[in-house]
């Protein structure tokens, strides 16, 4: 469900969607898909491991290369992927609904901001606002005085760069 929730604020807030959602929607399907073939997680399908080792990342037909499984089973695997995508979507979906007010909180302050700790996102999430707002750090004060360059007089003659005597042998 959690996975959903960046699309979803997308599109409630903004009325449309990014492609930023892509590598959200293919976690969450390759997570659904595990629930319902490997982890025994779909009533319909029952606690059996119907994975293969030689699994792609599309839809059920081509899933199983070796075929251990029938067309009927893979349309049903297919169909129990759906049904969890969709329902951990609308789920979602109601969640972000329901508490719009305080996404819109917590984004604004963190637009301002730009780092909050765990009490004050309570604080939004419970109070739609921040009474306490983190204090910006200060810059440090300009220094006392100018600093003084070397006086130009200066007539200390350096070496020539290069490689030359050791100065224990000079």
């Amino acid at each position: 469900t959690g996975i959903m929730g960046g699309r979803i604020a997308e599109e409630i807030i903004f009325g449309d969607y990014t492609s930023g959602a892509a590598g959200d929607i293919m976690q969450a399907t390759h997570i659904a898909r595990k629930m319902v073939t490997e982890w025994g997680m779909s009533a319909k399908i029952g606690m059996v491991n119907v994975s293969s080792h030689e699994q792609h990342m599309f839809l059920g037909r081509d899933l199983f290369k070796g075929r251990e499984i029938s067309e009927q089973t893979a349309r049903e695997i297919d169909e129990e992927v759906r049904r969890i995508i969709d329902t951990c979507y609308g789920l979602a979906r109601n969640i972000i609904e329901t508490h719009k007010d305080k996404l819109i909180a917590l984004a604004e302050a963190l637009l301002e901001f730009e780092t909050l700790d765990a009490p004050q996102i309570i604080e939004i999430i419970e109070t739609g606002r921040l009474a306490n707002p983190p204090r910006r750090p200060t810059p440090p004060p300009p220094p006392a005085a100018p600093v003084k360059l070397a006086d130009s007089a200066d007539t200390t003659v350096l070496p020539a760069p290069g490689i030359g005597p050791s100065p224990a042998r000079a």
